[in-house]
């Protein structure tokens, strides 16, 4: 049995000159958003554009050498990678089969080892969105509690407004990068190879974890819609008193003259 492992390392990476710097360091194959490295037998590396590599065989050595490599041409690295690993070996037996994160299959050559990354690498990138979008749902779970319990937010305007800027940027950075967990152009020049990406993609069941990411999308999106109604209602009331209070003043005024 061989491990693989796949590390979500930041949010892209500034990919022509990391296929530059790694062309001149190891045998590289670039393949549309794929870079490929081959930089021993049986050992495989696939670095793809959105900030995901899945390596094949690598030691602890060369995986960290590898990371502090791919790290110098990161977008926006991530603080905590995003991490999974399955263990996979050859089969006799024609075909995929995946039990207990163990991955049987007929065939490791490049092309295949790519079908099994693409399905990985999207499912690392999933989590990755997964985890965001939980933290974002717990920093502003307290603006719904406010509004169930007072009928109203003890933020500032500056403050809410800023809450709204904090929430649209992490959803609409996730909506931008939706179409990641979409079949790869890969699969449809490679047909015969679709069913290992769908026998891996179904195993970490990535579009129903997508639809629920979606649905948690949405409930950021009513919370948005939230924040702004109570800011106009503040902000209604506001200009409401003011009036108010000119009123009261000029009736004073006219009184007093």
């Amino acid at each position: 049995m061989h491990n693989i492992r796949a590390l979500c390392l930041a949010e892209r990476f500034q990919f022509d000159a990391l296929y530059e710097f790694l062309s001149h360091q190891t045998h590289a194959t670039r393949m549309r958003n794929v870079i490929a490295l081959t930089p021993d037998e049986g050992v495989r590396a696939f670095l793809f554009d959105y900030g995901v590599c899945v390596l094949f065989q690598y030691d602890y050595e060369s995986e960290k050498r590898l990371i502090d490599q791919v790290l110098k041409y990161a977008t926006n690295p991530l603080e905590t990678f995003v991490e999974e690993e399955l263990e996979y070996r050859t089969s006799s037996e024609g075909g995929i089969r995946i039990r207990n994160d163990l991955i049987d299959v007929d065939d490791i050559s490049e092309l295949t080892c790519l079908s099994l990354s693409h399905a990985l690498a999207q499912s690392t990138k999933l989590a990755s969105f997964e985890s965001s979008i939980e933290e974002t749902i717990k920093k502003t779970k307290y603006i719904p509690e406010a509004l169930a319990k007072k009928g109203s937010i003890a933020l500032s305007r500056t403050k809410l407004a800023r809450e709204r800027g904090r929430v649209y940027l992490e959803k609409s950075h996730i909506i931008l990068q939706f179409n990641l967990l979409d079949t790869p152009e890969f699969i449809w020049e490679y047909p015969e190879l679709e069913h290992y990406y769908l026998a891996l993609s179904r195993y970490l069941e990535i579009a129903p974890r997508a639809t629920v990411l979606k649905n948690r999308l949405e409930v950021i999106q009513e919370l948005l819609e939230m924040m702004a109604d109570e800011q106009k209602h503040s902000h209604s009331s506001m200009l409401e008193w003011i009036i108010i209070i000119l009123i009261a003043i000029e009736i004073g005024l006219f009184f007093v003259k």
